[in-house]
C-alpha cells in the first residue's frame, strides 16, 4: 500500500505502475467501498492499474476531514492532484456508483489525461429540480440517522435496500466482506459524503454528458437492476459512440458479482 498527501489529507492507494506514459486503470469505489472491492479484477490483472481509497472511506477513514472537502468539485480536484503527481497522463478511469458519478465530472473537466471511461451502475445526476432537492431531504435524514442510530443499524437497513438484494446471492464470505466493509467505515465521514456528495447535492450533469462523445465511453450495468439499466440507456443515447453492456445474473455492483464478466469488458476494450 502506498499513501499520497493532497492538500493535507491522505488517500491510500495501491497500484502496479511501472510507465506512467502507458495506460493505467484507475478504479475509483462506490459509497461505503474501499479499493478492496476490485481485489478480485486487479488480482492478476494484466494491464497497469491504480485503486484508490475516496476521500473518507477505506484506509482513509480515520483522518478528521472537513465537511466541504467531500462536495463533488474538490474530490475533483483531488483527483487531479493526484494524477498530476503520479504523472498518469493514458488513464482508462473506471467509475461504480458514487466513484461513476465522481468519474463523469472528472473526465468533464479534465478529458485530455482520459483514454477510455467506464461507467458501471451510475448516473449523471437528478435534473428535475424538486426531485433534486428531494433527494437532498432523503440523504439528510439518512446522515443523521448514522449519526443517531450508529453505522450497524444503518448498514442492516441500507442493505435491505432492493438495489442490493442481488448481493444475497454472492458467497457467505463474499458477503460477509461487503458487510464488514461497510461496518467498518467512519460514521461522520459517512454522514459528510452523504450531505455534500449525494446524488440530489451534485451538479445535474445530463446537459453535459454529450460532451464525452470525444472519449471512449462504455456504460456497464447489471440485468437484475432495471433502474440503473433505464439510466444506462439514458446516457448511451446521450454519448453519441458509447456502448451499453447489460451483464446477465448480475445486480447493482456488478463488479463484486460477476468479476469474470466484468474483467473481461475491461480488457475487451483493448483489443478494439
Amino acid at each position: 500500500m502506498s499513501t499520497i498527501t493532497i492538500d493535507q489529507v491522505d488517500y491510500n492507494y495501491e497500484s502496479s505502475i511501472r510507465d506512467s506514459s502507458q495506460v493505467t486503470f484507475v478504479f475509483l469505489h462506490g459509497f461505503l467501498g474501499s479499493k478492496r472491492d476490485f481485489e478480485k479484477i486487479v488480482g492478476d490483472f494484466s494491464e497497469q492499474y491504480l485503486v484508490l481509497d475516496l476521500l473518507g472511506f477505506g484506509e482513509n477513514k480515520d483522518q478528521n476531514i472537513e465537511p466541504d472537502r467531500f462536495i463533488q468539485k474538490n474530490q475533483v480536484e483531488d483527483l487531479e492532484d493526484i494524477f498530476s503527481e503520479l504523472n498518469l497522463v493514458n488513464i482508462n478511469l473506471v467509475g461504480y456508483s458514487m466513484g461513476g458519478r465522481l468519474a463523469i465530472a472528472y473526465a468533464l473537466k479534465y478529458p485530455k489525461r482520459i483514454n477510455s471511461l467506464f461507467l458501471e451502475s451510475t448516473t449523471a445526476g437528478i435534473s428535475d429540480q424538486q426531485q433534486r432537492l428531494d433527494r437532498q431531504n432523503h440523504d439528510k435524514k439518512l446522515a443523521h440517522s448514522v449519526i443517531d442510530q450508529g453505522m450497524d443499524k444503518f448498514i442492516e437497513n441500507w442493505e435491505k435496500l432492493p438495489l442490493f438484494s442481488s448481493q444475497q446471492a454472492v458467497s457467505k464470505n463474499d458477503f460477509t466482506f461487503m458487510h464488514q466493509q461497510r461496518i467498518d467505515q467512519n460514521p461522520i465521514n459517512v454522514a459528510n459524503s452523504l450531505l455534500e456528495m449525494g446524488t440530489g447535492k451534485q451538479p445535474n450533469y445530463w446537459p453535459d454528458v454529450g460532451q464525452l462523445s470525444k472519449l471512449s465511453v462504455k456504460i456497464i450495468v447489471g440485468s437484475k437492476d432495471s433502474k440503473f439499466i433505464k439510466i444506462g440507456h439514458r446516457l448511451h443515447e446521450l454519448i453519441h459512440g458509447s456502448t451499453l453492456t447489460v451483464v446477465s445474473n448480475s445486480g447493482h455492483n456488478v463488479h463484486f458479482e460477476t468479476p469474470i464478466e466484468y474483467k473481461k469488458i475491461l480488457l475487451n476494450n483493448l483489443l478494439k
